[in-house]
C-alpha cells in the first residue's frame, strides 16, 4: 500500500520536473553551506528561478523561501519524493566536503567497494572500450549503486579485464541476474546485439536499462530506457542550441 501510495506520488511530478530535481538532489549533495537561493541555484543550472520555484512547490516540503531553503531539508525532500537515495556526506552536521572525501576514501579503502544489501544492483552488458571503462567502481562510490556483475560475449575478455566484482560470459546473464538481483543493466554492446540483448535484460525483469547504443530499443512498458549514448547525447544538445 505504501509502495503505491510512493508511486503515485511520483506520478504526480513531470518528468522534466523530476530530471530537474534528480540533477538539483546531486547538486545539493555538493554544497557547503546550510541554506541556498533560488537565485544561487539558477547561476549554478541555468535554469529560471520561477521554472526551479515551480519544481520544488511539487515537494511536500515545508520550508519558507525568503531566506533560501534548507539545504538538507530540500535534498531530503526530494530523494523522499522520487524515492531515490544520493550521497549527501556533505549535508551532516554541516560536514565539509572535504572531510566527508576523506572519510569516504578510507571507508572506501577498508571495505574495497559499495555496500551491496542497501544499494540497487547493476550489471554491465558488453566490455568493449565503453563497457571496460565502466568497471571504474569509483565512478558508482556516493550513490544508491552497486554494479556486481559484468558481461561479455568474449569469454577471453572476461577472463583478462580486471574488475572488482565478477565477470561472466553473456550466456550466463539469465542465471546470475537472477541470483544476484540485479535491478539495473548498463547496455554497451555492439548496435548489432543491442535489441537481443535488451530483450534478454526485460525477460530477466530488469526495471530499467541505460542504452549506450544508438539503437531505439523496443522493450515492455515495465522497463524503463534512458538513452546515453554520446551521439544520442550530442544530437540533444546540437537540437537544443537551434531553438
Amino acid at each position: 500500500m505504501y509502495a503505491e501510495a510512493e508511486k503515485d506520488a511520483m506520478k504526480q511530478i513531470p518528468e522534466p520536473s523530476r530530471r530537474r530535481l534528480v540533477t538539483l538532489a546531486a547538486l545539493l549533495s555538493q554544497q557547503k553551506t546550510e541554506r541556498i537561493t533560488s537565485v544561487t541555484i539558477a547561476g549554478l543550472t541555468g535554469w529560471s528561478q520561477s521554472l526551479i520555484r515551480r519544481d520544488i512547490s511539487l515537494l511536500e516540503l515545508r520550508s519558507g523561501v525568503s531566506n533560501g531553503y534548507d539545504v538538507k531539508k530540500l535534498h531530503d525532500a526530494i530523494c523522499a519524493a522520487l524515492n531515490i537515495a544520493l550521497g549527501a556526506g556533505n549535508l551532516k552536521n554541516g560536514q565539509s566536503q572535504t572531510a566527508h572525501a576523506a572519510g569516504a576514501g578510507a571507508q572506501s579503502a577498508t571495505n574495497g567497494r559499495a555496500n551491496t544489501s542497501s544499494a540497487h544492483k547493476c550489471c554491465i552488458v558488453g566490455l568493449g572500450r565503453l563497457g571496460a571503462a565502466l568497471l571504474e567502481e569509483r565512478m558508482f562510490c556516493q550513490s544508491p549503486f552497486c554494479v556486481v556483475a559484468g558481461f561479455d560475449a568474449s569469454v577471453n575478455r572476461t577472463e583478462v579485464l580486471r574488475s572488482t566484482f565478477p565477470l561472466y560470459p553473456l550466456g550466463q546473464l539469465e542465471a546470475v541476474i537472477a541470483r544476484e538481483g540485479i535491478e539495473y543493466a548498463l547496455l554497451a554492446v555492439p548496435e548489432s546485439g543491442a535489441q537481443l540483448a535488451a530483450e534478454r535484460l526485460a525477460s530477466c525483469g530488469i526495471q530499467g536499462i541505460v542504452n549506450y547504443t544508438r539503437v531505439v530499443l523496443t522493450v515492455p512498458q515495465s522497463v524503463t530506457v534512458e538513452n546515453a549514448a554520446p551521439v544520442t547525447a550530442l544530437t540533444n544538445l546540437l537540437a537544443r542550441a537551434n531553438i
